[in-house]
């Protein structure tokens, strides 16, 4: 019998956050490279001289504001914490020429324009909705605040939660990287309405629905005097990722009996490696299952040893055939 790796919750946590970091950046048209992302991460459970190296700062600021919400989620909302989840975010950006010769992450928007959500081209713009004037939003803010604190409370937690997400958009009190706040804002209320942290980001769920959020968005913008409909759609997202944390511990209960059940005994080490990589890290890439020629990159031995050591697996019940005819076997874990 095998000695179930304590490694096998902390990876599907791992991982979870490292959706939701690249996720919520996915939101905003923004491409993460997976490594930095999980290497960011994974630093904040390692001492210092075991931490890794991430080249991409924006990266790290979002995985820090991941980080952040899960751990802090019951500390008070203030317009401190704002700021920091701003800087975070926009790292590379704080001097950057878009946000002014000073830089403006970390500090409510000042400029005397308004504030305009748009699309399209830039002769013909769609003027989504205009948030208040720069010399209101210290105010507004203030009124939002005051409110997620003290009158919120009485609420259900999903309408909260909708409705501190949408106030804080239509106030857009940042210059930039409104969305990744906000969202990390309604974060922040759902796993106040749980009393933990939620293994799964809404991030994850509301890129799946990413032109539907927007429209839904703007929509309730738009229409501020009914928030219901708005509620509604946001809560079934809620449900949603509710859902997938609750697939994703059944998997890894799942893993867990797996290796529970695994006589390791019968196993060499070239097998043993392969049934580590298809349940740790790299599960996303043995999404189609493992063939003899991947088996043999991965474990650089012969075509004959590969085909014979799958072979061998599936006899184990360890592999399941996905097809099973000559060259173009291929298998995948029989979980």
């Amino acid at each position: 019998m095998a000695v179930v790796p304590e490694s096998l919750g902390s990876e599907a946590k791992l991982d979870l956050l490292v959706s939701a970091a690249i996720e919520t950046s996915a939101i905003e048209g923004e491409s993460l490279n997976r490594a930095d992302v999980r290497s960011s991460i994974k630093n904040h459970f390692l001492s210092p001289n075991e931490k890794m190296a991430v080249h991409d700062p924006v990266a790290a600021g979002i995985s820090a504001l991941i980080l952040e919400v899960m751990d802090l989620y019951e500390e008070p909302l203030t317009a401190e914490r704002l700021h920091h989840w701003n800087e975070l975010v926009l790292p590379v950006h704080n001097s950057g020429p878009f946000l002014g010769p000073a830089g403006m992450a970390g500090q409510w928007r000042t400029h005397p324009d308004a504030m305009q959500i748009v699309s399209g081209p830039v002769h013909n713009p769609t003027i989504h909705f205009e948030a208040p004037p720069s010399v209101r939003v210290p105010e507004e803010m203030q009124r939002f605040l005051d409110w997620f604190e003290d009158d919120s409370r009485a609420l259900p937690g999903v309408a909260r939660a909708a409705i501190a997400h949408l106030w804080f958009e239509t106030i857009h009190p940042y210059e930039d990287d409104n969305g990744r706040v906000g969202r990390a804002v309604a974060d922040v209320a759902v796993c106040q309405m749980l009393g933990q942290p939620l293994m799964m980001s809404l991030a994850t769920v509301l890129s799946r629905h990413r032109k539907a959020y927007y429209q839904q968005l703007n929509k309730a913008s738009k229409d501020t005097l009914d928030v219901t409909p708005w509620v509604n759609w946001f809560g079934e997202r809620v449900v949603e990722a509710l859902e997938g944390a609750f697939d994703v511990i059944q998997y890894v209960v799942k893993k867990a009996r797996f290796w529970d059940g695994l006589d390791t005994e019968s196993l060499n080490d070239r097998q043993l490696k392969l049934i580590r990589r298809m349940l740790g890290q790299d599960a996303p890439s043995f999404e189609n299952g493992i063939n003899a020629a991947k088996y043999q990159n991965l474990t650089r031995c012969s075509k004959a040893t590969a085909t014979r050591d799958l072979q061998h697996l599936v006899a184990e019940g360890v592999l399941a055939p996905i097809y099973s005819k000559g060259r173009y076997a291929r298998y995948k874990l029989d979980l």
